[in-house]
């Protein structure tokens, strides 16, 4: 594999295929510990997380910090833990008051994390959480806009081939890079993309203080995205791994998602699961937005929950699914052609977590029909 491009040349790549303003790469785990790294996002400020699937990961990281969680990826899940009830209630949207950082205040967005307290911002993911919710996008940053909290999407399972957050709407996207390499990557990168400041021409021409503000953060935290920093250079290898997984992202992309609709129709069928949970099937929650948030699809993920026995949890009979499934591949690589898959926990649920790859969906649903048989078999059922 050859390195073709600079840093630089990718990173601005990647952010014109987002429609974003700029972007960055760095090494990261997954997109939590990019937005810890970057540092935007500080004690005093208020940082709201949909994510019930990385609350541990959340809870680390902003131990120190004023960090919430909501349950639903609505607009009205934030508004109320932001303060400002639900967008129904009597609250006064739409005043020059209902913003929770005034316009030119000394609070401003602008300043570096620790010296203005009292902002907001909002973290969801695309396509996240147990049962893999999607959020509407565009609803979210409309409220988000007016109440003055930057909306931050993490975008991984989904990718810049499934969804463009920025386009709609959202302030900051970060995306995890393992599946756009190809799980060819040498140690795990995040990509930060920060959306334009200026939308539209002429009269229709907008201007977006929150975005100029996200921009000012971000680069605060990792320089110059013309001139990356040795903070956030990625090795020649890596480097050469995205170069080439975006070349060749549409076709394995497209393969991932037409895959997981196949089999996520497979599970739904199948008398040994309880429950499905797939954003293109009509039972899922967010079904009838989900067509206007994701592209090409609805990801590669799948969620599914067994039937289950009196003799053990839902969690150790999901392990024990996962650790006899021949197809579970726990050893492959992140984002790799190989389906993976683990377990999701939340509370009292959990669930059998599967990332789709681009191998032979035949093989993978017989693999999945031959566990389940075994795991659930009618003699265990009964017990």
């Amino acid at each position: 594999m050859t390195l073709t491009r600079s840093q630089a040349e990718l990173a601005e790549a990647y952010a014109r295929a987002q429609g974003g303003r700029a972007a960055w790469f760095s090494y990261a785990e997954n997109a939590c510990d990019m937005l810890a790294k970057i540092g935007i996002v500080a004690p005093e400020d208020h940082l709201i997380v949909c994510a019930d699937d990385f609350s541990a990961s959340f809870e680390r990281h902003f131990r120190w910090g004023r960090c919430s969680f909501v349950a639903e990826p609505t607009p009205d899940a934030f508004l109320t833990a932001s303060g400002w009830g639900s967008a129904g209630s009597d609250v006064p949207f739409g005043s020059g008051d209902d913003r929770l950082v005034a316009e030119g205040s000394p609070a401003s967005y602008a300043y570096p994390a620790g010296v203005h307290a009292s902002r907001t911002f909002w973290f969801v993911s695309t396509i996240g959480c147990t049962c893999l919710r999607v959020p509407d996008i565009r609803e979210l940053a409309h409220a988000a806009a007016r109440v003055g909290a930057l909306l931050i999407v993490d975008n991984t399972v989904a990718s810049v081939f499934g969804c463009h957050p920025i386009e709609l709407g959202a302030h900051i996207c970060l995306e995890a890079l393992d599946r756009v390499a190809a799980g060819m990557l040498e140690r795990k990168a995040v990509a930060v993309i920060v959306a334009p400041a200026v939308s539209g021409r002429g009269r229709r021409r907008i201007v977006h203080p929150e975005s100029e503000d996200a921009y000012r953060l971000i680069a605060f935290g990792l320089g110059d995205p013309d001139d990356p920093s040795s903070f956030g250079m990625l090795s020649p290898d890596d480097l050469s791994a995205v170069a080439w997984g975006l070349d060749s992202l549409a076709y394995r992309m497209q393969m991932h998602n037409d895959h997981a609709r196949a089999i996520a129709e497979f599970l739904s069928c199948h008398p040994r699961v309880a429950h499905v949970f797939y954003p293109g099937l009509r039972s899922h929650a967010d079904a009838a937005h989900a067509p206007r948030v994701l592209m090409h699809g609805f990801g590669p993920a799948i969620d599914f929950s067994l039937l289950g026995t009196c003799r053990e949890s839902p969690a150790d009979a999901a392990r024990r699914f996962v650790a006899d499934c021949a197809c579970a591949n726990r050893d492959a690589p992140a984002g790799g052609s190989k389906t993976r898959m683990s377990v999701v926990t939340c509370n009292d649920a959990a669930y059998v977590r599967i990332f789709v790859g681009t191998d032979d969906p035949l093989a993978v649903a017989d693999g999945l029909d031959r566990a389940l048989r075994r795991i659930c078999s009618p003699s265990e059922s009964r017990a």
